[in-house]
This record gives C-alpha cells, sequence and structure tokens, in this order.
C-alpha cells in the first residue's frame, strides 16, 4: 500500500472518529446517595402485580427522546452483605413512556445487584409487557458489593438493540465490559417514547424491621446522547 493511501486512510479515520465523539453530548451527575425504605420495588408479574414504588434519583428522572439516547452508566456499592436481606437492590434504571400510555403500560430496563438467597448477583431484568429476570454471579471483591453498569445503544447487521454490560476493571486499570443481556425490543418503536434516566434503590421485603436501604453513587451518572 502507498503511503499517501496509507495516510488518507488514517486521516480518514480519525475524521470519522471525530465527527462520531462531536456528534454526541454527555451529561455527568454528579456523585449521590439514595435511601430506600421497606416495601418498594420495581417488578410487574402476573395476572396483575404492577410495583414502581422505588427511590430514584434524580426524583424526577432527566428524559430524553428515546431515538438520541446512546448510552448511560453508573458505579454503586451496597452496604456489606451482612447488611442485605432478600431482594435488597440498586442500579441503574431506563423509564420509556410515551404520551397516552398508562403508566401500568409503561416500560423499562433496571441492571445491578440484587440480594438473592444470601448472596449479591448482578440482576437485569426487562418490561415490556411483563418483567423477566436473570441473574449472574458478581465477580466483585471486597466487603460491599459493588458494581459499574452501562446499557448502550447497538447496532448489527440484522437491526439495533439495547444491550446491558458489568464493566469491569483490572489489576492495571483498564476496563472490559461483560456482556449481561441483548434487549431486542428496546428500540423496536422509537417514536414518540421518551427513555428517563436515573439510579434507584429499592427494599422489597418488610421483613427484618423498617430500616432504610441506603446505596453510594460514588461516580454519579453519565448519560450520552445525539447532539440536536
Amino acid at each position: 500500500m502507498h503511503l499517501s493511501t496509507s495516510l488518507s486512510l488514517f486521516l480518514s479515520t480519525i475524521a470519522t472518529a471525530t465527527a462520531t465523539m462531536t456528534n454526541t453530548t454527555t451529561t455527568q451527575i454528579p456523585a449521590f446517595n439514595l435511601s430506600s425504605p421497606t416495601g418498594t420495588d420495581i417488578w410487574r408479574k402476573p395476572p396483575s402485580h404492577n410495583a414502581f414504588s422505588a427511590p430514584t434519583f434524580p426524583e424526577k428522572l432527566p428524559t430524553y427522546p428515546i431515538s438520541v439516547f446512546q448510552r448511560a452508566r453508573l458505579t454503586f456499592t451496597l452496604p456489606p452483605a451482612s447488611q442485605l436481606r432478600q431482594y435488597d437492590q440498586a442500579g441503574l434504571l431506563l423509564h420509556l413512556t410515551k404520551p397516552g400510555v398508562p403508566d401500568n403500560q409503561t416500560k423499562w430496563i433496571k441492571t445491578g445487584i440484587e440480594f438473592y438467597k444470601g448472596k449479591p448477583y448482578i440482576a437485569t431484568v426487562g418490561c415490556d409487557i411483563w418483567a423477566d429476570w436473570s441473574l449472574t454471579p458478581s465477580s466483585g471483591e471486597g466487603e460491599r458489593p459493588t458494581a459499574t453498569m452501562e446499557a448502550r445503544r447497538e447496532r448489527d447487521d440484522l437491526g439495533k438493540s439495547l444491550w446491558v454490560y458489568a464493566i469491569e476493571k483490572a489489576a492495571n486499570g483498564t476496563e472490559e465490559r461483560r456482556p449481561l443481556r441483548e434487549v431486542n425490543w428496546f428500540f423496536a418503536e422509537e417514536e414518540g417514547w421518551e427513555v428517563g434516566v436515573g439510579g434507584y434503590v429499592a427494599r422489597p421485603t418488610k421483613e427484618g424491621g423498617e430500616e432504610l436501604l441506603e446505596a453510594e453513587f460514588g461516580a454519579g451518572l453519565e448519560i450520552e446522547i445525539l447532539k440536536a
């Protein structure tokens, strides 16, 4: 390959990367703590259970047209496992709404850590009509369960989807995305739909007393969208 051709390809690559980077804007919400009383949850199960009572931060979620949403990411820490109870959870929430759609028909994704049968798991729940639920062992170390979660728009030869990842850091500081879930319905119908993005905490069970569950979101919340 000639030098001029190589240089042209290189400059073209740089130009494309620059255009991609400048085509989006990122909002950074500073670090925050969030507490939840008992009896709170985000869960929908037939025939009629529909809970959407977990505290979020921001309390009123920042909302964007789903057509411009690119990525959201946050890092959080729960109390030590010895202080957690069944179904205690915290993480990232994406809430899809549309004018005229009743509250019990909105859609959502939540992904984070959930305490189940004595262990913290990475949990992802998607709700199109009814909620599903998947668990994968947490690879985090330390006394307090910690995770960095990311949800991002991706496209392949078959179309677009939302991919959910757990971000893991190596000892040298490099990051690796561990794929958890591909959600194909998320961008299936974009017109009129908006997505609210935030952190959430929930403590569904009241067994064990009325003590609050508090999570620390030490790196805040990062939201990336297409520029208008």
